[in-house]
């Protein structure tokens, strides 16, 4: 991907030029060397899928400045290096966020996420190599501002893209981009124990290569709950009324849930539980239709067996249903699962290793054919701090 090639040495500019700007180092690097074997590396379906043992060496970096008593920077990166089936990719991550206070009453933020990987074709992609390489970008800016001890009013907009790599061909048909502005605010009931929120956001999508684009109003309630040390829960709940571009026969005006809600439990300092749960209408992975409404329930839970060894357990389900108001397809629907088990050995201070098993699936009548794929892996990461 082009932009990869000057991503990298801009990124070790400014880490360098604050290295040296600073006499402390306020710098962490942490490197993850993992060797493994994935029994479907494209994608495919149980006959034709192709399996391949890889290596991955993921660089992980992050700075903390404090530029001035009134401003703070955090920037992220993550260098990812996977070697398999005889090819070689890089895929650059990138979190950077500035934050400064005009006055104890107003804070600005603006941050930068930039994410790139690889993704699964299914049906838009022909031929026999389903795996395609992406990248993601989103600006934003948020105002906060304290009103009095128990309301505040945030402010945000951003700007998104999703671009995949020249040579996809019809799956180019995915790129789009999305503008968005919002504005929340924020009750606290009681202090540090329970607070409520109520949002609302505009959203415009446009695709750059279908006519599929819509413009979508989010309209949410939501409230929060410490409830002891142990529990902790929130719920925002409400609507959003999606309006297609070009009106007609197969585009209406659709009114489509909005929830989201998440729940934590920690009995022990070494032993946490979470779920969260998701219902929104967003962009459409699949160039037949302009949005879909997706579900999604994740379940984790992590606990240190002993001083040094920890394992964790993630779970997530997908239900994704293409919005057949928005095409001239027929209403279709996908069924995504993942599975992952980590345990983590720590040698000593810095050094840690790592077994991982991982299992996703794929399955819908909106896919030219259902896949399975299993990872397993075994790792060695050391971290500098």
């Amino acid at each position: 991907m082009k932009r990869m090639k000057f991503f990298v040495p801009v990124l070790a500019g400014l880490f360098v030029g604050q290295l040296f700007a600073e006499s402390e180092r306020p710098l962490s690097v942490i490197n993850t060397l993992r060797f493994g074997y994935n029994d479907n590396l494209y994608y495919r379906d149980s006959g034709q899928s192709k399996s391949s043992f890889f290596v991955t060496d993921i660089v992980d970096l992050s700075l903390r400045a404090v530029l001035s008593d009134r401003t703070d920077m955090l920037v992220k990166t993550q260098l990812n290096f996977l070697s398999d089936d005889g090819s070689t990719e890089l895929y650059p991550n990138l979190y950077a966020m500035l934050n400064h206070s005009i006055s104890p009453r107003l804070l600005l933020q603006l941050s930068e996420y930039f994410r790139s990987g690889e993704k699964d074709g299914g049906g838009t992609v022909s031929g026999t190599n389903r795996r395609y390489n992406y990248y993601e970008n989103r600006m934003s800016a948020s105002a906060d501002y304290i009103l009095d001890q128990k309301n505040r009013l945030q402010s945000s907009a951003g700007h998104s893209i999703m671009r995949n790599e020249d040579d996809l061909g019809s799956g180019l048909k995915l790129d789009y981009t999305t503008v968005d502005a919002g504005l929340m605010w924020k009750h606290d009931i009681a202090p540090q124990r329970t607070y409520s929120t109520l949002s609302l956001q505009e959203r415009m999508t446009e695709y750059d290569n279908r006519d599929s684009s819509f413009d979508a109003t989010d309209i949410s309630a939501g409230i929060g709950h410490t409830f002891n040390p142990e529990w902790q829960g929130n719920l925002d709940m409400g609507a959003t009324l999606v309006r297609p571009d070009e009106q007609g026969a197969e585009n209406k005006n659709t009114l489509n849930p909005l929830i989201r809600a998440g729940l934590s439990y920690s009995p022990s300092p070494i032993t946490r539980f979470a779920a969260d749960f998701t219902s929104r209408y967003e962009e459409s992975g699949d160039n037949r239709y302009g949005g879909q409404n997706s579900q999604e329930l994740q379940l984790s839970a992590q606990h240190d067996l002993t001083a040094k060894l920890m394992a964790r357990i993630l779970a997530r389900y997908q239900k994704i249903n293409y919005d057949e108001n928005a095409s001239a397809s027929k209403a279709t629907s996908e069924d995504v699962v993942n599975l992952q088990l980590l345990l983590t050995y720590k040698l000593n201070r810095i050094n840690f290793l790592e077994a991982r098993v991982r299992h996703s699936s794929n399955k819908g009548d909106a896919r030219a054919e259902d896949w399975e794929q299993n990872v397993v892996d075994v790792g060695w990461r050391v971290e500098l701090r």
